[in-house]
């Protein structure tokens, strides 16, 4: 028996085809609903065998599962909260596994660099210049509200979830702050760079400089699309 395509003839494209719209109406890429269309398929093709068993040709047998199913457009939406909590959870466990190698890459930069210090200064933070030391700030800011949510997002979507008021656009909502947090963050650190190549180009090293700026190109690039998806998915829930 062939549970990919159907139970006999006729059977799987009904189902294929009721497959392919309920995936249409579902948010996100095609990656984030897979989990959902497959075990919709294995649950129609299981209904579609027990109408067979009851004496229905293959082709009825399948439209028989599908009217139990029911409309296209209210299994997706009830699949959407689903789709959204998941697709939250990777993109904030990402920026919480990828922030600090990003963080200590530009620690190394700065510490081999010595950006923003005077030579023989007791107080390496007092004798950076201001426009630096604003910098730093709001690069601290954006790193604190990318954790801040990113933890938000995790927290709406574990263990914790069971005990909070059911609100679908919480966790895309949080994750989508998470994600323009890390975009913030990642931006302005690659402006400092720019800043201090173009005043004391001399004084940075080109290898720690040129893989921090890589990391944080890459991952600004990433958290800005995944950050407009959430807010996508957020905006499909009711």
């Amino acid at each position: 028996m062939n549970r990919q395509g159907g139970t006999g003839p006729g059977a799987g494209p009904a189902v294929e085809r009721y497959l392919a719209e309920i995936a249409r109406l579902l948010p996100g890429p095609p990656r984030a609903h897979a989990d959902v269309v497959a075990e919709l398929r294995s649950g129609l093709l299981d209904a579609t065998d027990a109408h067979r068993s009851a004496g229905l040709p293959p082709a009825q047998a399948a439209l028989a599962a599908i009217r139990e199913f029911g409309d296209p457009a209210r299994v997706a939406a009830g699949f959407r909260a689903e789709i959204a909590a998941g697709l939250a959870r990777r993109v904030v466990i990402a920026l919480l596994a990828t922030g600090p190698l990003v963080g200590l890459l530009w620690v190394a930069t700065a510490a081999s660099s010595h950006l923003g210090t005077r030579a023989g200064g007791p107080w390496p933070w007092a004798s950076q210049s201001p426009g630096l030391r604003v910098g730093i700030c709001l690069v601290a800011v954006a790193v604190g509200i990318t954790a801040w949510a990113a933890v938000l997002g995790i927290a709406t979507t574990g263990r914790l979830s069971r005990w909070l008021p059911a609100r679908p656009r919480r966790a895309p909502t949080a994750a989508a702050v998470a994600g323009f947090g890390a975009v913030s963050a990642d931006g302005l650190g690659l402006l400092l760079l720019a800043t201090q190549l173009a005043t004391t180009s001399g004084k940075l090293s080109p290898i720690p400089a040129a893989a921090a700026a890589a990391a944080s190109l890459t991952r600004l690039t990433l958290a800005r699309r995944a950050a407009r998806r959430c807010l996508a998915i957020r905006a499909s829930l009711t």
